[in-house]
């Protein structure tokens, strides 16, 4: 299970209020936050600012980068921090349609449009990113011509399911964890198939683990049963983790979390019948996306983060303890992306949860440790009663439930 790392990333201590709002919103899917400020707001730059916000978190790109490019062209002159945070924005909207190597090139121009309007050191910053990523090769998927379903595998007593992958002879499973970004490897692993480091590091957090350091590589080609991934992203960490996260799902198009399998669907005609709206978390560069939905809990709308790296139905954080009754239960010992086991500090709570309009009478547990971007969690123990689908290109997303839940 592996947090929002970096999601909600601290904003650089000269932004402006309006800009911290709309980076925490977008980084949540807080769409009520965003719908408030674009109904109420202080000016038209405010309006403007939480309108490509909304469009991005309901997948929009196309709707959201035409309101950012706007922004940009009418704000340069008079308000150039809130043009160069639309030109960011854009950018970021460029990285999820179109992939990292196409957008990183695309932040020289950025540089040069606010030359002698931003200050120096946040350009020189920008122009570093992008140096020390050219010659990279693109992220690029083969996909099978038509719908496939990739069987999952499961460790003894683990609910969450693995996809097995093949790179340079060798073979790895992966879990499937939809509240995780990149590719993790253990460095064992990563040597076994191959995985060339770029020296680069990063920190990131999981459920309970804080700063863990992890080091960027690169997987020329890696196969999942028929599809087939060129030069992947991978981060190399210290704990035994081994994932595959939403920002390489997404590159599926349409598929199904189901517990023993992942349908991709090629053919829309046999996509599932879904009207609800994609709700999608990022950070300011379209990177670290995360789905969510808005679930009825106790009678009150929850953004919920949908994790199937965690192996619970439902959970909750600490903060969620001031809104439910909470009783103190017992520990849990569990591993998270970090070094070491956690004993883990879990109370009881009862709530009627509705998912997908039937109400379901839960308890759940409460990880009093635990501080996340969103308090309610819903993981791969639901999948025994609805699975997970996702359609990026119809910007979709539900929970298809069971004949048993309906």
């Amino acid at each position: 299970m592996l947090s929002a790392a970096g999601l909600a990333a601290a904003a650089a201590p000269d932004e402006a209020p309006l800009v911290q709002t709309v980076r925490r919103a977008v980084a949540t899917a807080d769409v009520p936050a965003l719908a408030e400020l674009y109904r109420h707001p202080p000016d038209d730059a405010a309006r403007a600012l939480a309108a490509i916000g909304l469009e991005r978190i309901h997948y929009n790109l196309d709707r959201s980068s035409e309101i950012a490019q706007t922004c940009e062209r009418s704000l340069s002159a008079s308000q150039p921090g809130y043009a160069y945070f639309c030109a960011l924005f854009d950018n970021g909207n460029l990285r999820l349609r179109e992939g990292r190597a196409v957008a990183d090139a695309a932040e020289t121009a950025i540089v040069e449009r606010f030359a002698g309007s931003m200050p120096k050191p946040e350009l020189d910053r920008l122009r570093d990113y992008v140096k020390s990523r050219t010659g990279e090769a693109a992220f690029t998927v083969e996909l099978p011509g038509q719908d496939e379903v990739l069987p999952l595998e499961h460790a003894p007593g683990d609910n969450r399911g693995a996809l097995e992958v093949a790179a340079n002879g060798a073979k790895a499973r992966l879990v499937v964890d939809t509240g995780a970004s990149d590719i993790v490897l253990d460095a064992t692993t990563a040597r076994r198939l191959g995985v060339r480091m770029l020296g680069r590091d990063r920190r990131t957090n999981g459920f309970l683990s804080r700063d863990v350091d992890l080091e960027a590589g690169m997987l020329d080609r890696l196969a999942i049963g028929p599809v087939t991934l060129h030069h992947v992203p991978v981060w190399v960490g210290t704990s035994r983790s081994r994932l595959i996260g939403l920002d390489v799902l997404k590159t599926l198009g349409a598929f199904r979390i189901a517990q023993d399998a992942i349908t991709v669907y090629r053919t829309p005609s046999n996509r599932p019948a879904c009207e609800q709206p994609l709700l999608i978390a990022s950070d300011l560069w379209g990177n670290s996306i995360r789905a969510t939905v808005a679930l009825s809990i106790d009678g009150t709308l929850r953004t919920v983060l949908i994790d199937s790296g965690s192996a619970f139905y439902l959970s909750a954080d600490g903060p969620a303890m001031q809104e439910l009754v909470s009783t103190y239960a017992h520990r849990v010992r569990l591993h998270d992306i970090g070094p070491r086991l956690h004993a883990a500090r879990v109370g009881q709570a009862t709530a009627r949860v509705e998912i997908s309009g039937q109400p379901i009478e839960m308890t759940f547990g409460v990880f009093k440790d635990a501080a996340l971007p969103w308090h309610y969690v819903l993981g791969s123990g639901a999948l025994g009663d609805m699975d997970f689908y996702f359609d990026f290109p119809g910007r979709h997303s539900c929970q298809l439930l069971h004949a048993n839940l309906r």
